[in-house]
């Protein structure tokens, strides 16, 4: 069964329980730990957003040309490696 219940209702219900302090802030902890762990897991280690393949809308020719392309990893030094590229270059 699929229930659709707005937040206002879900308050509401809180409200109408005779919930001590302790069981609010209970309660207000673990969604909070929740909130913090789903944020964290929806950035990078660098504070960016990552960026899920279905919230890419890229077209079948492209995702051809870039499907074999293996993602940087985190500790990349884009320094470096422009610092190697220019001395490769210019020599």
């Amino acid at each position: 069964m699929n229930l659709a219940i707005s937040m206002n209702t879900i308050l509401n219900f809180l409200h109408s329980m005779s919930l001590s302090t302790s069981n609010k802030q209970w309660l207000a902890d673990h969604l909070y730990e929740e909130v913090k762990a789903e944020r964290e897991a929806a950035t990078t280690a660098s504070g960016w957003p990552k960026i899920r393949r279905e919230d890419m809308h890229i077209s079948p020719e492209v995702m051809k040309l870039v499907e074999d392309i293996e993602p940087l990893p985190d500790d990349f030094d884009y320094d470096k490696a422009r610092l190697e590229y220019l001395l490769k270059k210019h020599g």
